[in-house]
């Protein structure tokens, strides 16, 4: 019985992410304020080019774009369709400097019925939400906002019903498109793509009753790999928890090739942001306990290794290294992390998955926003605090 419990104890101790027994203690160093961004009402999300801090986001159902410089005076702005209804929810910055802003539109205006809304396109409460109301946005909108120049040019593609657009990404063959848009049943994911000049090429639905894909990411032999959440089945695959993060991979032709759920029982899973080298971050919600789950993957998509924080459950990746998280609770390398309430921490990992650095927010930034690893301005880290949006720098 003893020589059992000692190897129970082992493997235990083996299958810590980075063997926290013989880790050291880090400091947790502070960001440096860099400009304030905006409201968390009418901004959606930060994009850097260059030097420029470029924000999108919706005002009255009007949606627009905007850079600033580091100290955040304003360089330039643009209305974007002004004609029409229109909310913008994701950014990306191709490699020739054009900037791509995509989200969902409405020409027509439709009366609601007296008892009636949408249904809803988020079942499971892990990303935003479409809410039924007078403007039915089932048109998916992208605007291009070349190098050098303001005016946008827009590209509208009508859907079946209301559609949300969660994630965008651009290389030099073409954009995707990623998000979730309502069916009959519920809702199913969906993936869009566009030539380089961003002309609609196809689409495809991902699952029928309860799926949201959350990102996307283009790989150079045309494949793509999708993250996000789902409680059906998807390829064969069963829902093992009551929500479970779903990793899909795909082919050149968008043919699904392999799916990866997690497996937590009674726990609502989602996988919510990829960088190029596969590690992700996403929300873990059991009983009453939120946490951020941060996990490098393999192209395989098998798991290098993971962390799992008490948190907000928002989580930010960025490059193969960073992660950030409104962390709740100690941890266990940080000396002297102890958070009275939420608070907004970065965290650099090393290729073993050992946290090697940390930084973190004002006291009062009880939320994440956002992470940026740029070559002009560093490593920017967006947080909220009393509902504004500020800009820090991790040095």
């Amino acid at each position: 019985m003893k020589r059992l419990l000692i190897i129970v104890i082992a493997s235990l101790v083996v299958s810590l992410p980075a063997n926290a027994a013989t880790l050291k203690q880090i400091s947790v160093k502070s960001l440096t304020p860099l400009t304030t961004i905006g409201s968390v009402s009418d901004v959606s999300g930060v994009l850097t080019r260059g030097s420029e801090i470029v924000i999108y986001g919706s005002r009255d159902d009007k949606s627009y774009v905007r850079a600033m410089d580091s100290s955040g005076k304003e360089l330039w702005s643009s209305e974007l369709s002004p004609d029409l209804n229109t909310i913008a929810t994701a950014g990306t910055v191709d490699s020739s400097g054009n900037i791509w802003i995509a989200g969902s539109a409405s020409k027509t205006v439709i009366a609601p019925a007296p008892t009636e809304t949408l249904n809803p396109i988020n079942p499971d409460d892990l990303s935003a939400t479409i809410i039924g109301k007078e403007i039915e946005l089932n048109a998916v909108a992208v605007w291009k906002i070349p190098m050098g120049i303001s005016t946008p040019e827009t590209f509208l593609n009508q859907q079946e019903s209301a559609v949300l657009v969660n994630s965008i990404t651009s290389d030099g063959s073409g954009t995707s498109l990623v998000g979730v848009i309502a069916t009959e049943t519920g809702s199913a994911g969906f993936l869009m793509s566009t030539d380089a000049a961003g002309t609609y090429i196809d689409s495809i639905k991902i699952g029928s009753q309860a799926t949201n894909i959350n990102s996307v990411l283009r790989n150079k032999d045309g494949s793509k790999t999708l993250v996000g959440s789902s409680s059906e089945v998807l390829g064969g695959k069963k829902l093992l928890g009551l929500t479970d993060g779903i990793i899909m991979a795909l082919d050149s032709k968008n043919e699904v090739t392999k799916v990866v759920r997690s497996s937590e029982v009674k726990a609502k899973r989602s996988w919510n942001t990829a960088s190029s080298t596969y590690l992700l971050g996403g929300t873990v919600i059991k009983g009453s306990t939120t946490q951020s789950a941060v996990t490098k993957f393999s192209k395989t998509f098998a798991p290098q290794w993971t962390y799992r924080f008490n948190s907000t459950g928002s989580t930010y990746t960025a490059g193969s290294s960073r992660a950030l998280i409104a962390s709740t609770s100690t941890i266990q390398t940080l000396r002297g992390w102890v958070p009275k309430t939420a608070r907004a921490l970065l965290l650099t990992f090393n290729t073993k998955g050992l946290i090697t650095e940390a930084y973190s927010g004002p006291s009062k930034s009880n939320e994440v926003f956002g992470l940026i690893e740029s070559k002009e301005l560093g490593v920017v880290v967006f947080a909220i605090s009393e509902q504004t949006i500020s800009a820090f720098l991790a040095n």
